[in-house]
């Protein structure tokens, strides 16, 4: 009875469609069968749609597929498709015909490689590669790994920063469009805040320190780097992060309110070595003056305007003798 049954389902499928030629000229059928055997199911797809099958001995089950809508030539495939995924097997096309396997097998087969378009409802195998422009590809393998099953293949190629995926279309379809929202978050512009107060090597410690105290996620992904030569910042990351740190920046980046911190005068004229010494000598007597007090930076930028002036004045009397 069940052998009859299974002749009739798959007799008035063909019959529905008309034959293979008016099947892909547009003819709809409506499939239905209930625990009915795959090979008889894979028979009868091969009659509506044309093609041709190679089915693996180990490829056995026994399906149900229940449809109230008629579906076209085209549809019904994938429908056959998604049927051999929930079965644990795949179609891989070879040439002019199309193998079904079990899908352990898949991804080590020939299939759709780097198709132009992924569709995002079919069950076919696909493999694809993908270029990562913003984020490390190799970081992206362990967050992408638990969303692609055991069949299927996901790998990183770090010299060009790509990513290897082979799977069914709908994932790896569903995949990409995940890659790219991660990868155009990674924003690779880079800010360059120029410090007038504070040291870029010490305010790169403190907040290295501070993002090391909050753990991983308070750095958010963001480097910081110090150029001591131009005493300026370099931050790179996404745009909320480096925002959040360059207001971090201009607030530690502010005069102190009295002493502790260290000027800079370019000397024109004298040598800042003989300088520095008279300076020392002049400032120790100052402070013994006052009973050990701290001179003022006034009186240091007096003194060094004083030295100057005095220098200036005997290289153009030296001059003029000459």
């Amino acid at each position: 009875m069940r052998v009859r049954r299974l002749s009739t389902l798959a007799l008035a499928a063909l019959l529905a469609a008309g034959g293979t030629a008016h099947a892909q000229q547009g003819a709809m059928i409506t499939p239905n069968y209930k625990d009915a055997d795959l090979g008889q199911v894979i028979e009868a797809v091969s009659q509506v749609t044309g093609k041709n099958f190679i089915v693996d001995p180990r490829v056995r089950a026994q399906v149900t597929m229940l449809s109230s809508t008629p579906m076209s030539a085209g549809a019904f495939y994938e429908a056959f498709l998604a049927i051999l995924q929930v079965h644990g097997f795949v179609a891989v096309p070879s040439g002019n015909v199309i193998k079904i396997l079990p899908d352990a097998n898949a991804r080590q087969l020939p299939a759709n490689d780097l198709p132009d378009r992924v569709s995002s409802t079919s069950d076919e195998i696909v493999t694809q590669v993908i270029q990562v422009r913003n984020v490390s590809a190799a970081q992206l393998v362990p967050i992408l790994r638990p969303l692609i099953p055991q069949y299927g293949h996901l790998a990183a190629y770090p010299s060009s920063n790509m990513l290897i995926i082979s799977d069914r279309a709908a994932n790896v379809n569903r995949m990409v469009r995940i890659i790219q929202r991660i990868d155009s978050g990674g924003d690779s512009d880079i800010d360059i805040i120029r410090l007038d107060h504070a040291s870029s090597a010490e305010i790169v410690r403190v907040i290295n320190a501070l993002t090391a105290a909050q753990g991983a996620e308070g750095a958010g992904g963001a480097k910081i780097v110090a150029d001591e030569r131009t005493n300026s910042v370099l931050l790179s990351g996404e745009a909320s992060q480096r925002l959040r740190l360059r207001a971090l920046i201009t607030h530690l980046d502010t005069p102190l309110e009295s002493g502790g911190d260290t000027q800079v005068r370019y000397l024109r004229y004298a040598d800042a070595e003989a300088i520095a010494a008279k300076l020392k000598e002049q400032a120790q007597g100052v402070a013994a003056a006052a009973g050990g007090g701290v001179p003022s930076r006034c009186a240091a930028r007096a003194s060094i305007r004083s030295w100057e002036a005095s220098t200036s004045s005997i290289r153009r009397s030296t001059s003029s003798t000459r």
